[in-house]
């Protein structure tokens, strides 16, 4: 079933496809999206469609780790990158994790926002340099 919002659960239910959010994503963020997906299936990780986007997962020491969300514009948000950086130190180590943040910071300035529960806002409008710094730093868990 297409994701869409259920007033009875009052959340999105269903599971999105890439069609549905590329069509739901800003023309810039949905760019970087799809360079982002093709970048990270290429290195070996996985995608995991839901209700609201899609999971980029990869393998940690054998084992399958959610590493963050994409999620195109909804309601009030923007198009975002969503990750949990208490939840990943569990996984990854906390010196990488604080290695990404820094680099993530670093590729985003002040569009990314928070402190443990990181969203990178709008990613499609950061500079050419900016977005593939990001796709690094991302893709360097894998």
């Amino acid at each position: 079933m297409t994701s869409h919002y259920d007033k009875s659960k009052n959340c999105r239910v269903g599971t999105m496809d890439e069609k549905q959010f590329q069509a739901e994503a800003g023309k810039a963020s949905g760019s970087y999206f799809k360079t982002l997906i093709g970048v990270w299936t290429k290195k070996g990780g996985t995608l995991k469609w839901g209700a609201g986007g899609v999971g980029l997962r990869g393998s940690i020491k054998g084992k399958e780790v959610g590493i963050c969300f994409l999620a195109p514009a909804y309601a009030t948000k923007k198009d975002r990158i969503e990750l949990s950086l208490n939840a990943l130190a569990k996984q990854i180590g906390a010196p990488r994790c604080e290695a990404l943040k820094k680099a993530l910071q670093k590729a985003a300035g002040d569009q990314m926002k928070g402190a443990s529960m990181v969203s990178i806002l709008e990613p499609g409008e950061l500079s050419a340099s900016g977005q593939k710094s990001l796709t690094s730093a991302l893709c360097k868990l894998l």
